[in-house]
């Protein structure tokens, strides 16, 4: 299925050296700046509190009527985007999903490199669930490399015997800071395999392998994990990350769910302001499964 013209367009428009893989972790910063501190509505309830001592973001739209919470862990190549110039997206999540959304302002990278931002989110996590918050009314949500911490939580959770979440959704995250399998299809202008690897260095800064499971959940044991949905696009250059995944997962007995959009780019979600129809259609399909597996 050929891309819609809105989604053409825009990848049309960007630079063709946006994943230089000579970029430092400055650049990157610089380069994600025009895409992040966007407006937010005046329909957006934006409280800043602290939940596990991690300072937090924590959001509702004024129409929202759901009982369930998103807990996401948001992108940036580990480096980049601290909260106050993402609550845009965390907006995009309520809108689509009918839930409240708390986003935690995870450290950056290299400041702090690994664990700060696994820890960070470990301990927003369960000082959201000690706040009051049922977990089985929790969905988790990992957007690009916020999918490695999200796996890792889950993983974390798992060996503390502490309550998971109902479900975790990935939007076209990292799971494998290694790309050990280059997809043979070239087409993703966000990402390279080798500017992948860069911010993963970024982030381990020499501690533990980049295919170690513990920030490459690819090759960790997933036994016991709750239901997974996973969508990655035709052309994501971490797709095959997210493949190795769900295989994983189904030979661990846990539930998984992957799909492969045709056609589509590293993070096309984050596109539906734009009114991208296969945006506004994944987001569709994101709602259908929360719904049908939270709460």
């Amino acid at each position: 299925m050929p891309a819609s013209k809105e989604l053409r367009a825009i990848i049309d428009a960007i630079p063709p050296d946006f994943a230089d893989p000579a970029a430092d972790y400055l650049a990157v910063r610089a380069m994600f700046a025009p895409f992040h501190s966007r407006p937010v509505s005046e329909h957006l309830q934006v409280r800043l509190l602290e939940y596990g001592g991690v300072r937090c973001g924590d959001y509702a739209l004024e129409a929202h009527s759901s009982h369930r919470v998103a807990f996401h862990c948001h992108g940036g190549a580990f480096v980049s985007t601290p909260l106050d110039e993402y609550h845009f997206y965390a907006e995009m999540i309520a809108r689509h999903t009918d839930c409240r959304v708390v986003m935690p302002d995870y450290r950056l990278a290299p400041e702090h490199p690994y664990p700060a931002a696994h820890d960070d989110c470990f301990n927003a996590y369960c000082g959201l669930v000690e706040s009051g918050v049922e977990p089985q009314n929790i969905v988790l949500i990992g957007e690009s490399c916020g999918g490695s911490l999200a796996v890792g939580l889950l993983l974390r959770l798992r060996d503390a015997g502490l309550p998971m979440p109902a479900c975790f959704v990935s939007l076209t995250g990292w799971f494998d800071l290694s790309v050990s399998e280059e997809t043979g299809e070239r087409g993703d202008p966000f990402l390279t395999p080798e500017w992948v690897r860069n911010r993963g260095r970024d982030y381990v800064a020499g501690k533990i392998a980049l295919d170690d499971p513990r920030v490459s959940p690819a090759f960790a044991d997933l036994t016991g994990l709750p239901p997974l949905y996973l969508q990655i696009g035709q052309f994501d250059t971490v797709g095959n990350g997210a493949a190795r995944l769900a295989v994983n997962a189904l030979r661990c007995g846990v539930e998984a769910t992957m799909e492969s959009w045709p056609g589509m780019i590293q993070g096309w979600h984050g596109l539906v302001n734009e009114q991208v129809p296969e945006a506004v259609a994944a987001w569709c399909r994101i709602r259908a499964y929360i719904v049908h597996n939270a709460g």
